[in-house]
């Protein structure tokens, strides 16, 4: 009973030693462990070289919105979005509508001949042969087409507003993966962690047998299963910062870097405020800019409609100018005795057509058929917005919840690392029950980083289909409705 009581107390004073020593979990009264064991008759080396994948020492460090600022500012495909949206604004202009007049120049060359053309009595019929130079410059005017003119200019109000929201919408898509790739890098790392915690674990079991070996209380086996478990667990770290190495190059590459690996996040995976889900969800059916995108091809569509009717419709055009004319009475060449005549034109021409083969009426099943389809392409996407917005919110509610259920787990196993090492020290456990503890550690890290990631990311997609990831200053679509609005 007396030695039971001072094993108690041994492991008292060790709990209260490790508790004292958070959040380290070294064990530093265990002699070092040494670069290589004597195991089995060999020598085995403890700590084989691993190759550095650690960021280059100029990396360039970003919070998560300075990364998404340097996206759209470098991404070559936002610039390519943009310039689309820019060429669309700058196709709007009365002239391309057809509301400004035309000045035109014209000159011609004319030469006749009257009289038989081969053979005959040339002398007892008489020949006549006229040269005629005319050169004129006229203004023309469309006084009324139907209404087309006005129609093509509010299609091309509507493509350039549908090619700024498509713009925007492209940005806000590059915003979501640099959102999805910078949190990605920062779940690497905090997985990273999390396994150097449980190589510590390794090195100070590995210590620990092999200080026992030393002194004859255990086996070589015993030392020889730890130093596996070590390397197991330094392989494990060794794949996550390869993943972490390559996360960091998806991220770079997003961020159009000359070196992609050579960036490194500032922020952590951690959660911030909660966000009202309900609100984003609602916006997403009105605020959502690719939505809006489609709305703005319907009312395209119906302009289109409408120029096609405007060919049924009478066409006036009044034109006023000046002319020369230059006759002469020789027959190419001229007999250069010219007479010049010039002269003040002016004219009003309407023009109805009457028949065409059918072709006006295709055009306007086919306007009526495009309509048809860019209603359906609104509705459709209004229904998949309302639907992923509904799957999204319900995703960031519950990875919420499930962040503050393992966060507990988190701290519960922490604790259990700090007992369990005591544990071990003392004999009361086993080797294979202390290779459990950091483990589960590992895997409840893993499962809270991973429960943050799809939370936020759950978050910030239902941020894109409400219209508000962009940060301020970064849409396209206020300016250019600015220059094609009347």
């Amino acid at each position: 009973m007396t030695r039971r009581h001072g094993l108690w107390a041994l492991l008292a004073a060790a709990l209260a030693t490790a508790a004292s020593a958070q959040p380290a979990l070294r064990q530093d009264s265990i002699p070092p462990l040494p670069d290589s064991l004597r195991l089995y008759g060999g020598t085995l080396a403890t700590r084989t070289p691993l190759p550095d994948l650690a960021p280059p020492p100029d990396a360039l460090r970003l919070t998560l919105a300075e990364a998404i600022d340097l996206a759209l500012v470098r991404n070559p495909d936002r610039e390519i979005s943009a310039l689309s949206a820019a060429l669309a604004a700058n196709n709007v202009t009365r002239g391309n509508a057809g509301y400004l007049p035309t000045l035109d120049a014209s000159a011609g060359l004319v030469g006749s001949r009257s009289g038989p053309l081969g053979g005959g009595d040339s002398t007892s019929t008489r020949r006549a042969g006229a040269t005629a130079l005319d050169a004129s410059v006229a203004l023309g005017y469309t006084v009324f087409d139907g209404g087309r003119r006005a129609a093509t200019l509010r299609r091309l109000r509507a493509e350039a507003r549908r090619f700024a929201l498509l713009a925007d919408a492209d940005a806000e898509a590059l915003a979501l993966d640099v959102t999805a790739a910078y949190l990605d890098v920062a779940r690497q790392s905090d997985l990273a962690d999390a396994l150097r915690e449980a190589l510590q674990v390794s090195e100070d079991r590995l210590r620990i047998a092999q200080a026992e070996v030393e002194i004859g209380t255990a086996a070589e086996i015993d030392a020889a299963l730890a130093l596996a478990d070590f390397n197991a667990d330094r392989s494990a770290l060794l794949q996550r910062l390869v993943a972490l190495d390559g996360a960091r190059a998806t991220l770079g590459g997003l961020l159009a870097l000359p070196d992609p690996a050579a960036v490194v996040v500032t922020d952590t995976l951690a959660l911030g405020p909660p966000t009202d889900l309900d609100a984003l969800a609602a916006r997403a059916e009105t605020q959502n800019r690719r939505l809006r995108s489609f709305a703005e091809a319907e009312a395209a569509a119906a302009e289109a409609i409408g120029e096609v009717r405007s060919e049924y419709r009478p066409t006036v055009r009044a034109s006023a100018g000046v002319g020369l004319t230059v006759a002469d009475p020789g027959f190419l060449p001229p007999a250069f005795s010219p007479g010049v005549g010039p002269d003040l034109r002016a004219g009003l021409t309407a023009s109805l057509p009457l028949f065409d083969g059918g072709e006006r009426r295709r055009r306007l099943e086919n306007a009526t058929i495009r309509l048809r389809q860019a209603e359906l392409d609104t509705e459709g996407e209004r229904v998949a917005n309302r639907a992923r917005a509904a799957r999204l919110a319900a995703l960031a509610e519950g990875y919420r919840a499930l962040v503050g259920l393992e966060a507990q787990n988190e701290d519960i196993t922490r604790q259990n690392v700090f007992v369990a090492l005591a544990q071990f020290r003392l004999g009361f456990i086993s080797a294979v029950d202390l290779r459990q503890v950091p483990l589960t550690l590992v895997s409840v890290r893993q499962r809270r980083a991973e429960a943050v990631y799809q939370a936020r990311a759950a978050e910030a997609e239902l941020r894109l289909l409400a219209g508000d990831l962009l940060p301020d200053g970064s849409v396209l679509a206020p300016s250019i409705l600015d220059t094609v609005e009347p």
